[in-house]
């Protein structure tokens, strides 16, 4: 399945709706616990000094947490116009501006080069995960991370029949969004078809959390 303008159009309406309130709640109670754990994987590999796309970064604060733990500089790309012009004022607020950038695209269809590529629960709200996993693994020169609903073991059939239920209320209230539970295995060969190998992997209560390397990266950081 491939995306068109009408469904991203959807997808940017969505999440204009919720862009306020999603900073408000960051900034009252801080990251999710698996985009902790997606920060922390980073912080591991090591962040100081690294550049960072953050594709569908909404509202930007994972973006700017990044440059709290080192990393040099962040951009942020993200459909939703209201989400952007968030990120952007709350860069200023935490005074990170020179270091941010925010800008409304689709990032399966443009290229930003970076160090760290990460996408924090945004696959699982995009139709076409292989254009965006492939424009991220060619934007990418080092890190890819990523988080996606926990779609295996015994929560397969919680996610979905969660997915079924909420994707029933969008489609009742005549919205075009739809959430997506795309084959791990599938993103996983994308990946590795791309130049990757998995690093990574970890849980939280409803998400799965992946990190990727190129290869050759761990042995360079051991050294």
């Amino acid at each position: 399945m491939t995306s068109d303008p009408a469904h991203t159009k959807e997808i940017a309406k969505t999440f204009d709706d919720l862009a306020h309130d999603r900073c408000c709640k960051y900034k009252s109670k801080g990251l999710t616990a698996s985009t902790e754990v997606l920060l922390g994987l980073l912080t591991e590999k090591g962040l100081v000094g690294k550049t960072v796309l953050d594709i569908g970064c909404g509202t930007g604060f994972f973006a700017l947490e990044t440059l709290r733990q080192g990393a040099s500089s962040c951009m942020g790309v993200d459909l939703s116009s209201a989400a952007i012009h968030e990120a952007n004022e709350f860069a200023k607020e935490s005074g990170l501006q020179d270091r941010a950038r925010f800008e409304v695209a689709d990032a399966a269809s443009i290229q930003h080069a970076a160090d760290i590529v990460v996408m924090d629960k945004v696959l699982c709200c995009y139709p076409d995960a292989d254009s965006l996993l492939k424009t991220a693994s060619s934007s990418s020169s080092d890190l890819l991370g990523f988080v996606v609903p926990r779609d295996e073991g015994l929560m397969r059939p919680v996610m979905r029949i969660g997915t079924g239920l909420i994707n029933l209320v969008e489609m009742l209230r005549r919205t075009g969004f739809r959430l997506y539970l795309h084959p791990l295995r599938s993103l996983d060969k994308l990946l590795v078809d791309n130049g990757f190998q998995r690093s990574s992997k970890a849980k939280s209560r409803f998400w799965l959390v992946f990190l990727y390397t190129r290869p050759g990266l761990d042995a360079a950081v051991r050294g």
